[in-house]
């Protein structure tokens, strides 16, 4: 039968962010865990107090968690994040995957990371930089956002968007006059075109509205 560890709070320090347990156990490790003041109350353990391994590691659970939730306040305070990146920075500091993702959860569920808002931004820019959809979805992708997110918002927020106009522009203003349809420049044209993100509809109705326009010249 396993030995069953029970822990000793030696001493309980007072700090401006908190309570510091000084804890040792009975297998001779010591350990110092910092609480809110709303945990210490919570918890009701004084100097001396003896604990079990299940008491031990809800304390140590719940001082986790209320670490992270202060370093995810701080890093959200200084700057949009998504979920994410979120997770990449709490994991930067120290803190596992899994209490990372719960701790973004947490901060959408809350209001705190708003991820359709940021994308809604994000597709604002990349309209006015006449981004076509592959591109605008492979973008937002690569900025950590889930692709079915992106994909929902791009087919039903940007359904008014007119990408063969958009595409246009850029024919009108980077590849005039049009070379003819043979030529090793019409080739570069049409590579350049799709990295912008269109397809070959897109860029089949974009050549006929300039054209369109050239003929009413």
């Amino acid at each position: 039968m396993e030995k069953e560890i029970y822990y000793i709070v030696e001493k309980i320090k007072k700090t401006p962010t908190g309570r510091v347990f000084c804890i040792k156990s009975t297998m001779g490790t010591n350990f110092e865990m910092l609480v809110s003041e709303e945990q210490y109350e919570r918890f009701e353990i004084d100097e001396g107090e003896m604990i079990d391994d299940k008491r031990f590691l809800k304390i140590r659970e719940e001082m986790l968690f209320d670490n992270a939730r202060r370093a995810a306040f701080s890093i959200l305070s200084c700057g949009e994040n998504n979920k994410k990146s979120l997770i990449m920075k709490l994991q930067n500091k120290g803190f596992s995957y899994e209490l990372c993702k719960n701790m973004a959860l947490y901060m959408e569920h809350r209001g705190y990371i708003d991820e359709k808002k940021q994308i809604g931004l994000l597709c604002d820019g990349y309209l006015k930089k006449k981004y076509g959809k592959i591109k605008i979805i492979n973008e937002l992708v690569t900025k950590g956002y889930l692709r079915e997110d992106v994909t929902d918002y791009v087919q039903n927020e940007l359904k008014e968007v007119d990408f063969a106009q958009n595409c246009a522009y850029i024919v009108e203003n980077k590849f005039m006059p049009l070379p003819s349809v043979q030529s090793e420049d019409f080739k570069k044209m049409m590579g350049a075109l799709m990295r912008y993100g269109y397809n070959f509809s897109e860029i089949k109705g974009a050549l006929t509205i300039v054209t369109r326009g050239k003929d009413n010249e």
